[in-house]
């Protein structure tokens, strides 16, 4: 990796830098400056910077996983993010703003919400009882901690099939999409951790179930947040629970466009009934452009993700194998949100995905190329 690349992963700083210097620089007025940067400003130097199909070469690739500085930035985002949700509720609570300054704001920290996840996602694919720690830290500033198993115990077993909810399927909207992924997976989780519980012969309604607690702890924190600020103003704080609900459903809401994008329509081979061919690299829609990339620590390199959960994000690998999407997600969210012009679009692509995803012998090469 070059050392341009290794320190171009800063920028997954730069958002958070915009909400806060723009409301300290620029005042209330600038407080949409998030979802500006996020939806507008990104997207146009995506297609400005171009993509980026470099991977890391075998002799470097162990010196990467070990470099600490990765770590470092992923570990960080978590921190930030609680400093973010204290300090909406502060500003929000004693800066007398207008409405439009404070939806703005709300949907400016939603969309760094957003990307908690995210960080979240890469911590809880770690095994160290320090990364597992974070991940469920990270979700529950978001009010979404079961993601932590339904994702790597759910979704990465049953993706592109249809017993995986997070998997969109070809002509289903977004919209329909929302309640299926948020619906099912919360059910999925639940049913993950009872029979995980079944297995080592405790009750599902003991305090050994995680779900409980996943369940319990953000109604806790919405409370706390509520009282500790409505006794620092000197009455209720009504904003701060509307803020909490309204950021943790931005970050939901996004995280299940990102999750429509990623597996729309694409489907594995079965082989046999409820058996299914190993996901391979074929699997996953891939985006490779490289600023949105770095924001979101190569998430968008998502195929090799599937094929290899186990990877760490400075090491992900493009394939042009893979099913490739014409924009980064950032594009690709707002384009989902209009369904005909996603259609449109993404249908085609999907098409052509198909006629060459059942070639037995492509899949070998693909296979034995990247394992």
């Amino acid at each position: 990796m070059k050392l341009s690349k290794k320190i171009s992963f800063l920028a997954s700083y730069s958002l958070v830098l915009v909400i806060l210097v723009s409301y300290y620089v620029g005042g209330p007025a600038w407080t949409f400056s998030g979802v500006v940067y996020a939806y507008l400003i990104i997207p146009l130097l995506d297609q400005f910077i171009g993509r980026d199909p470099n991977n890391v070469l075998k002799e470097e690739f162990e010196a990467l996983v070990q470099d600490h500085y990765f770590d470092v930035l992923v570990y960080s985002h978590v921190y930030i993010q609680w400093g973010l949700l204290l300090w909406g509720c502060y500003v929000l609570s004693f800066d007398s703003l207008s409405l439009a300054s404070t939806i703005g704001l709300i949907l400016s920290l939603g969309v760094y919400a957003s990307s908690i996840i995210n960080v979240a996602h890469e911590l809880g694919h770690r095994q160290h009882p320090l990364a597992q720690f974070h991940a469920r830290l990270a979700l529950l500033s978001v009010s979404y901690m079961h993601f932590v198993i339904e994702h790597n115990r759910g979704h990465h077993v049953h993706v592109a099939t249809p017993r995986d909810p997070a998997t969109s399927h070809k002509n289903q909207t977004v919209f329909a999409f929302w309640w299926q992924s948020v619906a099912g997976g919360y059910q999925s989780a639940w049913e993950l951790e009872r029979k995980h519980l079944e297995r080592i012969g405790k009750s599902e309604w003991s305090t050994a179930n995680e779900m409980i607690r996943f369940t319990v702890l953000p109604l806790v924190l919405l409370v706390a947040l509520t009282v500790l600020f409505s006794v620092a103003v000197g009455a209720w704080a009504w904003i701060v629970p509307i803020y909490f609900v309204a950021q943790s459903m931005l970050a939901i809401l996004s995280l299940e466009c990102v999750n429509y994008i990623e597996h729309y329509g694409i489907v594995r081979r079965e082989l046999a009934p409820g058996r299914y061919e190993r996901v391979n690299p074929l699997h996953s829609w891939n985006a490779n452009h490289f600023l949105s990339n770095l924001l979101l620590f190569q998430l968008q390199r998502h195929s090799d993700h599937h094929a290899f959960a186990s990877r760490p994000y400075q090491v992900l690998r493009h394939f042009d194998e893979s099913p490739q999407l014409p924009f980064g997600y950032p594009v690709m969210i707002l384009m989902s949100l209009v369904p005909p012009l996603w259609f449109l679009v993404m249908n085609k692509r999907l098409e052509q995905w198909q006629e060459r995803a059942y070639d037995a012998n492509k899949i070998t090469a693909v296979v034995r190329q990247f394992a």
